[in-house]
């Protein structure tokens, strides 16, 4: 699949993902709606900017590229907002320590994939899992574990 079909795709799926957490968090968590409800916005115009760029088949320069950069950056800053408002102080110590572990195995593990040197297609395989381990230790380390009991 292009990367003129691909990226509008997935901007939209993570419209549909913001919205989605909108309407759930209406009632219940106000803040959390409006903070959904930005990112989805947000979700939208990348969604319809990277499919005009495609469509009309605009050259990538900085004019374009700069102002999808930032919005991306803004999209994953809010995902790490709200990855901290929801799961901030529900999870145990040991579960919280489970996952930093599962995540750095996945970081070495990755690097040792990146650079064996018996086949080239696991340096993309390696590429792929210190890249989305990196993205996960960059959400998960913005969630604070449940405080210990006071004894």
């Amino acid at each position: 699949m292009s990367s003129q079909i691909t990226i509008p795709l997935i901007a939209a799926l993570l419209a549909a993902f913001w919205f989605i957490i909108a309407s759930r968090a209406r009632r219940t968590n106000p803040g959390t709606a409006k903070l959904a409800l930005v990112g989805g916005s947000l979700a939208v115009v990348l969604t319809v900017a990277t499919a005009i760029v495609g469509i009309a088949e605009i050259p990538i320069t900085a004019a374009v590229a700069i102002p999808m950069f930032v919005a991306t950056i803004v999209e994953f800053g809010l995902i790490i907002a709200l990855a901290a408002r929801t799961a901030g102080g529900r999870v145990s110590k040991r579960v919280f320590l489970i996952c930093v572990l599962m995540i750095i195995g996945g970081i070495l593990g990755g690097i040792v994939m990146m650079f064996q040197p018996w086949t080239p297609s696991l340096f993309n395989l390696g590429f792929d899992l210190v890249l989305i381990s990196l993205v996960a230790f960059i959400i998960w380390s913005h969630i604070a574990p449940k405080n210990a009991p006071a004894r």
